[in-house]
């Protein structure tokens, strides 16, 4: 959260660096298999990560394993902390959604989902949680699992979905298309219509005060969905939203920024 460090996740391990200088800090072991998603606690002291494995673990900074989490009864595709850094949210490839207490301890089993959940988040107020599935669904929960809506629209499996930072709206993506969401409601919004696929891995950060600039050659920007790019393999976990902004990256070495109107 300070912008001090970078975590990433590979086989067996994750990995923490300097964002000043790219040197490797830390290096955990203890999964079994892919890490396939990674998350710091909000006060920058603990790390969360989901593995092909089935395990939830968390880490200190400095690399201990604090807890090995079990209960996901097939790969785990997606983690978040809470904003308050008290409770973790996990998606699977079990259908289901699970809320853990810091220490590791299940404190809710959401079903609802017919098929893999491919990504979870929390609301900025850490009141409701949102999951995106292979059933092609975007669905918004209570913390104790009551289901408050679900939404239809996208055509294939829901690989991204991320709250805005004041809480009134969601984004979800895969499918060729980026659709914007009201939370409070589940109508939708906006669409932003791609021509490709959509794949997965992992990305970074944008906010609506980031100006519009080109990455590196090989890279198009796509400014309010025009400048003739395309939506080709968003990358999982790509989608940054703030208020009015929605950034991403894709396969084909594009970064894209989408306004919502």
């Amino acid at each position: 959260p300070d912008g001090q460090r970078i975590v990433s996740g590979s086989f067996k391990t994750v990995r923490v660096w300097s964002a000043d200088t790219g040197e490797q800090l830390h290096e955990m072991r203890g999964h079994t298999m892919q890490v396939t998603s990674v998350a710091s606690s909000p006060d920058g002291q603990r790390i969360v990560t989901g593995s092909w494995d089935k395990t939830v673990r968390v880490w200190s900074l400095e690399g201990e394993q604090l807890h090995e989490i079990r209960g996901h009864t097939s790969w785990v595709n997606s983690v978040a902390f809470s904003p308050d850094g008290q409770r973790i949210v996990s998606g699977s490839v079990d259908s289901t959604v699970r809320v853990w207490s810091l220490g590791g301890e299940q404190t809710h089993e959401i079903q609802g989902h017919s098929c893999a959940v491919h990504s979870v988040a929390f609301s900025p107020d850490g009141q409701r949680i949102v999951s995106g599935s292979a059933d092609k669904t975007v669905r918004v929960w209570s913390l104790k699992g009551e289901q408050l809506h679900e939404m239809r629209g996208h055509v294939q499996c829901v690989k991204n979905v991320a709250f805005s930072p004041d809480g009134e709206r969601i984004v979800s993506s895969d499918d060729r298309t980026v659709r914007v969401w009201l939370a409070d409601t589940g109508d939708e919004l906006q669409v932003f219509e791609g021509t490709t696929d959509v794949l997965g891995f992992a990305l970074a950060l944008a906010t609506a005060n980031t100006p519009p600039v080109m990455m590196g050659d090989g890279y198009k920007l796509i400014k309010d969905g025009v400048v003739g790019a395309t939506f080709d393999s968003i990358l999982r976990g790509s989608l940054a939203v703030s208020n009015d902004t929605i950034a991403g990256a894709t396969a084909a070495h594009q970064v894209f920024v989408l306004k919502i109107v």
